[in-house]
């Protein structure tokens, strides 16, 4: 076993590969990458540590870490985006947020300052449970899912995935694709360059499904980052699918499992056609910097108003979140808004 797997989290999380692996001793990615980030004990996502932030601890930071200027930008794009569908005032107390994902960053508001009627966390072990009006909310939580990695040779898709069975884990071809790809499999290109690898996050609609149930009204809200198919399926020869530890990018994703976060692109073609099917309108995709200049302008105006003349940490964070250069343009943020009309139908 080599160096970066030999943390005792690392070896009992192993272990429990090769449990779930059976005869043959391999795992698909999807299967790989979901224990990895998501066993009870030992997963990266379920573990008591230091995931998110800007220290020497974390992994990775998010749109969330800058803190409270997040969460007066999301809040004052949230009452644009109502009120322009509901066309009146809209009091966000009379509204639910339910806040998805697996990194509930502290940092929006104090409970007292909380402008919605309240707020439901849903992690990673929570079945959704909401209903009434809602903004559902999600930041970098679509590209946290497990994910199948395919290959084209000689004129065919072929699966990889993680052989668990030896001293060191492995990547390998699998015999034969798992049901999901074969599933997937009409809409896979032909004639594509040799050699040529896609990383399919086909768990995103069947979340997307689950989290758009039919008990809510209002506004969804996905920041994440993405491309679209075509994107996916030809200009990504290598793949997306990354590993990332205390800050470094990786593509060595069976290093240290449960140890590192692992993560790929989602395809924002497929949100966007799950949202049309169960009543949404107004499904809108576009960068983090052209939703927060267009639906929270106000907000915007008011940190580059205040203090001029003088350094503000506030108008630097607000540069790192809107500039093209940094999270601007890395990001995207999906949203729809559904009618009360739905849930009468």
């Amino acid at each position: 076993m080599n160096e970066a797997q030999e943390h005792p989290d690392s070896v009992k999380l192993i272990q429990k590969l090769r449990q779930s692996s059976g005869q043959s001793g391999q795992l698909n990615y999807r299967d790989f990458s979901r224990i990895a980030l998501y066993d009870p004990e030992f997963g990266y996502y379920r573990k008591n540590t230091t995931r998110v932030g800007r220290s020497d601890q974390a992994d990775f930071y998010t749109s969330q870490s800058l803190g409270p200027i997040f969460g007066a930008l999301v809040t004052d794009a949230i009452s644009q985006i109502l009120e322009t569908h509901v066309e009146k005032s809209v009091a966000l107390k009379d509204w639910t947020l339910v806040e998805v994902g697996y990194e509930s960053e502290t940092g929006w508001w104090t409970e007292s300052e909380c402008p919605f009627a309240k707020v439901v966390r849903i992690g990673p072990s929570d079945e959704p449970d909401f209903s009434g009006r809602c903004v559902v909310f999600s930041n970098e939580l679509f590209d946290a899912q497990p994910f199948h990695r395919i290959v084209y040779l000689d004129s065919e898709w072929r699966e990889l995935g993680v052989d668990v069975a030896g001293e060191e884990l492995r990547e390998v071809f699998l015999t034969e694709l798992s049901s999901e790809v074969k599933e997937f499999q009409s809409h896979l290109p032909l004639g594509t360059e040799e050699g040529y690898q896609l990383d399919l996050p086909l768990g995103t609609r069947p979340l997307l499904k689950q989290l758009t149930g039919s008990r809510w009204s209002g506004l969804f809200l996905a920041l994440d980052y993405g491309k679209s198919w075509d994107q996916l399926s030809h200009d990504f020869p290598q793949g997306t699918a990354r590993a990332y530890f205390k800050h470094k990018q990786s593509p060595n994703l069976i290093d240290q499992p449960g140890m590192q976060d692992l993560t790929c692109h989602i395809c924002w073609d497929w949100l966007q056609e799950g949202l049309d099917e169960v009543g949404f309108e107004s499904i809108t995709l576009e960068s983090q910097e052209a939703f927060f200049v267009k639906h929270a302008g106000s907000c915007i105006q008011k940190i580059v108003t205040a203090n001029a003349g003088q350094f503000d940490p506030l108008r630097q964070s607000l540069m790192q979140l809107i500039h093209p250069a940094t999270m601007g343009q890395q990001f995207q943020v999906l949203w729809g808004y559904r009618p009360e009309s739905y849930l009468v139908d």
